[in-house]
């Protein structure tokens, strides 16, 4: 709005909590908060004002490209009336003045090496693999030129580099923290919170809703006890023992992920992980590994490129033929769930032992609860679960499943 020559731009307005955080914000600020609370919208606030008021280059960054477009588009839409140019392509809005606010992707975090800014938001920090060096190595150097500062938001995502700031940020007087839960947002009615609580797993929120943090994930627990394997076994360690996989495909941005277990020893016994592979080069190392095992049985996802691919391996091996026979999982929203249960059942409660490298995406991968009721099961944007689905599958074949959905190696 333009009045008696002067440019008028509307911030979102706080409510009490963000107040408060507003009113302690010192050079380095950590949020910790719950869903909805209400970090974006604050961190629109208070970019924008950095960037006006310092008339300094500032940033914003994101986990990944996809969860910065929406603040993208928020804050292009807030200092539209003082900008002077917008560089879609660079996520790059020049303002009025001559400052600018620039917007970054951490899943590429080297592109922001020799910038400078006065300021820099980085928002849901406990995504965001490596955290630490990035800050350290470079985020913290742009701000040496303007005696920059900068915030961090977050919901939890076990004790990993969001944890580590959090208690820097403890003991040393340049930093502020703040640790609130979604219940602190006045604009989300407190009845849809406990609605929630009723239908969420516990630890998920205590994570997600109370910003609390746990040991494992939100989801998966005992992931230290269980994520111990460090190399796979040969066959002849499990000579007449029953063997299964479960197998996720994919071709290109996903992995492709085999994994094999054994049900006497309720433990992963061998697997296999790649990506950018033509499907028919996919196919004849999905069967070579899978033969190394005498007996074995395979539960392949069937949705998408499962289908096809299923079929296909009847050039490889003798699929059984019959009317029920339909091999391989379909995974939907309605399946999904149970799929996921039953392996969170097994680590938590069965003592089920898997590779150590699938323990990030474990205490990763994250549950949701949908505006319609329903639960949401996914990796975090930017992060992978083929390793999660693989060992899903792999998990509900041992654990008592119809014939008519295996395929068999013997």
């Amino acid at each position: 709005m333009i009045a008696n020559g002067e440019i008028t731009v509307t911030l979102p307005r706080l409510h009490p909590a963000q107040e408060t955080i507003a009113n302690d914000s010192r050079r380095f600020n950590v949020i910790r908060a719950g869903r909805r609370f209400g970090k974006n919208y604050y961190g629109h606030r208070r970019i924008v004002k950095r960037a006006l008021k310092m008339a300094q280059p500032v940033a914003w960054c994101a986990p990944s490209y996809r969860m910065l477009l929406d603040d993208w588009n928020e804050v292009k839409n807030i200092v539209y009336p003082v900008t002077a140019q917008i560089q879609s392509q660079e996520k790059r809005i020049t303002l009025i003045g001559g400052s600018w606010i620039d917007f970054w992707s951490l899943d590429n975090a080297d592109s922001i090496r020799g910038k400078k800014y006065g300021h820099i938001v980085n928002n849901e920090v406990a995504q965001v693999k490596g955290f630490t060096d990035i800050w350290e190595q470079i985020q913290r150097l742009t701000l040496a030129d303007y005696h920059g500062g900068a915030d961090f938001y977050s919901t939890p995502r076990g004790l990993n580099d969001f944890y580590h700031l959090w208690n820097i940020a403890g003991d040393d007087p340049n930093w502020s923290r703040h640790h609130y839960t979604t219940y602190d947002n006045p604009y989300i009615d407190p009845t849809e919170i406990d609605a929630m609580k009723e239908s969420l797993p516990e630890k998920v929120f205590q994570q997600e809703i109370l910003a609390e943090f746990l040991e494992d994930g939100a989801y998966f627990q005992r992931v230290n006890e269980c994520a111990v394997i460090e190399h796979p076994d040969e066959p002849e360690q499990h000579k007449d023992h029953a063997i299964f996989a479960g197998l996720d495909w994919a071709l290109s941005n996903d992995f492709t992920v085999l994994t094999i277990v054994c049900r006497n020893c309720n433990r992963a016994v061998d697997w296999d992980r790649f990506n950018q592979i033509d499907f028919t080069y996919q196919r004849a190392r999905i069967i070579e590994r899978c033969q190394r095992w005498a007996g074995l049985r395979l539960l392949p996802e069937r949705n998408s490129i499962g289908q096809p691919n299923i079929e296909l391996l009847r050039e490889y091996i003798t699929i059984i033929s019959g009317p029920d026979y339909n091999p391989g999982f379909n995974t939907s929203a309605t399946t999904k769930p149970a799929l996921i249960q039953r392996l969170a059942s097994g680590l938590e409660h069965g003592g089920f032992q898997v590779p150590l490298e699938y323990a990030d995406e474990l205490r990763s991968y994250q549950v949701e609860f949908t505006g319609s009721g329903a639960t949401k099961f996914s990796a975090p944007s930017g992060y992978h679960d083929d390793r999660v689905i693989s060992l899903a599958l792999a998990y509900w074949a041992i654990t008592g499943l119809s014939a008519a959905s295996l395929i068999d190696f013997a």
